[in-house]
């Protein structure tokens, strides 16, 4: 007849296979970290590309009313997407661990620093993409406003005070919490949880 004596209790025990559970966990997070990344830059960059702000910018309505000479969404989107890292949560014998997505700096460096995140007109420039991501509903030129129509630098619009003031169109405007790059993500959510989650499988 076999016997098993166990020497030690059964919260030592418990103890014992929850930090080896840990430990195998933790291996199995930084085996996955750059693979999942990978997979999970597609992902928003659709989203981002998708999004009614990137779609209008590249020849819809705000590239009319920021008097865009050229189409930004390529630079702004790489640049987002670059920023995109998945940081791994270490599994502990209290936390079971995961991964966090981090992107995006909250003061935009990575985005206001290119130098399509402004218009050059006569005179100076036009930080449309600081606008864009965080005046919200606020008025931004008070004597003047938008008129969309055959001229103007463009030939699509231009600036009049018959149409003052100005503030971004409610329909894209953002602000530091919540503008079209939190929105494409949250959209997406689902999507990213579903890659964590076959990463650990």
């Amino acid at each position: 007849m076999l016997k098993l004596t166990l020497l030690d209790n059964t919260q030592e025990v418990q103890k014992k296979v929850t930090k080896a559970l840990a430990v195998e966990l933790n291996k199995r997070l930084a085996s996955s970290v750059n693979k999942l990344r990978e997979r999970i830059k597609p992902i928003i960059e659709t989203a981002l590309l998708s999004s009614p702000e990137i779609r209008s910018l590249s020849g819809g309505t705000l590239a009319a009313e920021f008097g865009l000479d050229s189409d930004p969404t390529s630079s702004i989107v790489r640049a987002i997407v670059d920023s995109v890292e998945v940081k791994v949560k270490k599994a502990s014998s209290k936390d079971l661990g995961g991964f966090e997505l981090v992107m995006q700096p909250t003061n935009f460096i990575n985005l206001l620093g290119l130098g399509e995140a402004q218009q050059p007109v006569r005179g100076g420039s036009l930080p449309w993409l600081r606008w864009l991501l965080t005046a919200g509903d606020s008025i931004i030129i008070r004597n003047f406003g938008v008129e969309f129509g055959p001229f103007g630098r463009t030939g699509e619009a231009r600036m009049v005070p018959d149409f003052a003031p100005y503030k971004v169109d409610s329909s894209f405007s953002g602000t530091p919490e919540d503008n079209f790059i939190s929105r494409a993500v949250s959209r997406v959510g689902n999507q990213i949880e579903n890659e964590m989650k076959k990463a650990l499988q």
